[in-house]
């Protein structure tokens, strides 16, 4: 089980692009192991400054194992279509 702490780091990819991540508690079983009562601020916050600086972004959470990334509207529901898997973006 991944129990991400709250960590902003950079991935960059085989192709050069660099992405700036944020890690988020995620859910188990549907419950949300986040604990961060700020995230949507935090979202919003980070999403800004990324379209700003022409940055490449996305709050990371884990679900039952699997990681997930979002960088386009914040919603705390992983089964949400906005929560991409991991993988297929990076």
């Amino acid at each position: 089980m991944y129990n991400l702490p709250a960590v902003m780091g950079c991935v960059k990819k085989k192709n050069g692009e660099v992405w700036i991540i944020e890690t988020k508690g995620g859910e188990s079983h549907g419950v949300d192991k986040n604990i961060d009562k700020q995230i949507a601020n935090k979202f919003q916050a980070f999403k800004r400054y990324a379209e700003k600086h022409d940055l490449k972004w996305g709050f990371v959470r884990d679900k039952d194992n699997e990681l997930y990334i979002n960088n386009t509207e914040f919603v705390s529901d992983m089964s949400d279509e906005e929560w991409k898997p991991l993988s297929d973006v990076l």
